[in-house]
This record gives C-alpha cells, sequence and structure tokens, in this order.
C-alpha cells in the first residue's frame, strides 16, 4: 500500500466520522423553523450546514461566519436563487465559531455526505483524489516519489 492509498483510505475515514459526528451533534430543522423568526437557534458567529431533501439527501453543505439566513440573499450566490432551494425540507446546523474548524468540517461534509448541488469544492470519490500528480523540488523524499 503506498503513502498516497494510506492518505486516502484516512481522509475517507475522516469523512465519514466527520459525517457521523455532525449527525450526531445536531438536529434537523424544518422550513417553517428556518424561516420563523429566533426559532433557528443560530447564533451568527459562524456555522456549517447541510441542506436535505424530503428523503433526508444532502443537497448542499455550506458554511457561513454570519447567520445562514443572510446566505440565501447573497449578491455572488444567493441560495434563494439555485435549483435546489424549493427542494429542500429539513436543514441540519452546527454553531462553529473558527474560520478554519468551519472550512474544515464543510470540506470533510462535502466528501462524506456528497451533496448533488456543491460546486465549489464539489463532491467527489475520495479515491479519485491527488492522481497524476508531479512532486516538485529536491527535498522530496525518494520514499515518497516512489509512492505517488
Amino acid at each position: 500500500m503506498t503513502t498516497r492509498d494510506v492518505f486516502l483510505k484516512s481522509l475517507a475515514n475522516t469523512a465519514l466520522e466527520a459525517r457521523n459526528w455532525f449527525w450526531a451533534s445536531t438536529a434537523e430543522r424544518t422550513r417553517e423553523e428556518y424561516f420563523a423568526k429566533g426559532k433557528l437557534g443560530d447564533a451568527g458567529k459562524g456555522a456549517v450546514y447541510v441542506y436535505l431533501n424530503a428523503h433526508h439527501e444532502p443537497l448542499y453543505v455550506g458554511e457561513a461566519g454570519r447567520p445562514i439566513k443572510r446566505r440565501m440573499h447573497d449578491q455572488t450566490s444567493p441560495h434563494k436563487k439555485t435549483t435546489w432551494w424549493n427542494d429542500w425540507t429539513t436543514l441540519r446546523l452546527l454553531a462553529v465559531h473558527d474560520r478554519t474548524d468551519r472550512l474544515t468540517l464543510e470540506l470533510l461534509l462535502i466528501l462524506g455526505c456528497k451533496p448533488k448541488f456543491n460546486r465549489k469544492p464539489g463532491a467527489r470519490e475520495v479515491e479519485t483524489m491527488f492522481q497524476n500528480l508531479t512532486l516538485v523540488g529536491a527535498d522530496v523524499p525518494q520514499a515518497a516519489r516512489r509512492s505517488t
């Protein structure tokens, strides 16, 4: 097994564990709760969220450093104008104040949940990642060169 294989297996396991932890740490919120004033429980200091359809399939995973309802109205990428917006029935969210933590959890959830509508970054199979790399630099260890 190459170091790349070990890395990808670890990444896939971490994404699965992140998904399991997120699901255990959150509850589904309905559209009614989302749109009702003060019912969402979003403190506005940062959150990671997953929109789900009626079959509890993840449609979109995101993160915001402000109240997530404001993300719905963004000028550059407003959720309310997306093709999936009318299809979501429930939402899961977790308050995460640190931006690095939010971005890390968001990416792991995208890899673990494979939401249909994420594009930047998009969902993909972990085993297809990091293929055809060219290692650069004289300081790259011989073992790393052989294992790609």
